[in-house]
């Protein structure tokens, strides 16, 4: 099958990142995603709303809807290696009361109610990570901001009030 790749941008500082579809085999974990960033030392870190920020183990797989935290000490760009194999289930995360770090899962940008569908009756906020400039973006807020946009290889903070699964938009 050929390979289908995707840039993911880094910038200097924290990046708040994302995997939009699944990687392929041999390609998927944060080592193996990750090799030539200069970390300066720092761990890569996934968030729960119970555990906060916790480390991610170098062979973890990096899974789409799930958010990261990266740090590289310079700009860069990573190249990530998309699965080609045509049988495989739409991501599902679950999610909890309070802030969940999400990504986003499709290669182009749609808005957010049609990127959170799955969550419409829970989710309050979402808000965004800037890297470039290293600051949170203006939260985007359910049913009051119209046509907000979420981006492909990008993390978010997703708010919500109660229990619930968020469904990738694509698989």
């Amino acid at each position: 099958m050929p390979e289908e790749t995707m840039d993911l941008q880094l910038y200097e500082g924290w990046n708040f990142v994302s995997i939009p579809r699944p990687l392929s085999a041999g390609n998927d974990t944060a080592a193996s995603v990750f090799a030539d960033v200069d970390t300066g030392g720092r761990s890569f870190y996934t968030h729960t709303p119970a555990g906060g920020f916790e480390p991610l183990g170098e062979n973890e797989t990096l899974l789409v809807l799930e958010g990261y935290w990266v740090y590289s000490t310079e700009e860069t760009t990573v190249e990530l290696m998309l699965s080609t194999n045509p049988v495989r289930s739409p991501a599902v995360k679950t999610l909890s009361p309070g802030w969940n770090a999400i990504g986003y899962s499709d290669l182009t940008e749609s808005s957010a109610d049609e990127a959170l569908r799955s969550v419409e009756d829970i989710w309050v906020y979402v808000v965004g990570y800037d890297a470039e400039s290293q600051s949170y973006r203006q939260a985007i807020v359910n049913n009051q901001t119209d046509d907000q946009e979420l981006f492909p290889t990008e993390g978010y903070w997703l708010f919500v009030g109660e229990d619930g699964r968020l469904a990738a938009i694509s698989a």
